[in-house]
Parts: C-alpha cells; structure tokens; sequence
C-alpha cells in the first residue's frame, strides 16, 4: 500500500478546503468531487455546484465551521473513508463595527445552530484523491429554536 500517512493528509485536506469553501464559494466545493461523486443525493459535479450556488445566493449569514474528531480509514491505495463532527455556528452579519483592534467584526453567536456527524468517501483518480461521497450530515444536535421551527413547520402551524 502507498504511504497511509500520505492517503490521510490528502483527505484531510479535502475535508479542511470542503469547509473553508463553504464559508466563503459554496459553490466551488463541486470541484473537489470526482466527476460522477455524490453529496446529499446529487450525483456529478454539476448538479453539486448547483445546489450550493443556490444556497450561496440567499444565504447571506456569517457561516463558521468547526471541525473536530477526524478520522480517516484508509481502505487500499485509492480509497478512504472518514468521518467527524461539526460545529456549525450561523450569525447575521453586523456591519460598521470594528472590535478594539480595529479588525472587522463578522457577527455574533453564544452557541453552534447544530452538532452533526459527516462521512465521508474519497478515491484516487488519476493520481488525484478527490470526494467521491460525501452523505448527508447525521443530525446529532439542534439548537433550541432550530427544533421549535422544525416542530412548527411539521405541525402546520
């Protein structure tokens, strides 16, 4: 087998970049999939970069992600899987204030909007290693008032 740590540095690297784009060109995480790769049940790279155009265009929110307990498998020279936990912390932007130092200030947030678990599948192709899956986020926390408009949407109300 090629060198593991190697394999786990590029996964993690894709991981890492996946979530810098998310911050900031939502879009571009299409190419960070194979051409045929999944993400939330799209399949290929355009229909990925599809959906995340559009949430890019009316999510105007500051968005922080926080990775933690990353574990990456290695399966065999061209394939790994991994998984960690994610904070994802939203705010809406504050404009026109700046902190002591004179540094922009973003937004505000106490707590995370949700805890969730991420898997991940990657492959080597043509001596790249790309995401080849990515499924959907296994929801393991909410925050309070995410719940109470989850309940209410599904009640009707």
């Amino acid at each position: 087998m090629a060198n593991e740590f190697e394999i786990h540095y590029h996964c993690e690297r894709l991981i890492l970049r996946f979530l810098d784009l998310l911050e900031a060109d939502q879009a571009a995480v299409a190419d960070l999939f194979a051409s045929d790769g999944e993400a939330f049940g799209l399949v290929g790279r355009d229909a990925i970069r599809e959906h995340f155009a559009a949430i890019e265009k009316v999510d105007h929110n500051v968005n922080l992600n926080l990775c933690t307990n990353l574990l990456v498998n290695v399966q065999n020279d061209d394939r790994a899987t991994a998984t960690h936990y994610l904070c994802h912390y939203v705010s809406d932007p504050i404009t026109n204030l700046s902190d002591p130092m004179g540094g922009q200030v973003q937004g505000e947030t106490s707590v995370p909007r949700s805890i969730t678990r991420w898997s991940w599948s990657f492959e080597r192709v043509d001596g790249q290693w790309l995401i080849s899956n990515m499924a959907h986020p296994d929801s393991v926390l909410l925050r309070g008032e995410v719940l109470d408009d989850l309940r209410a949407s599904k009640s009707g109300a």
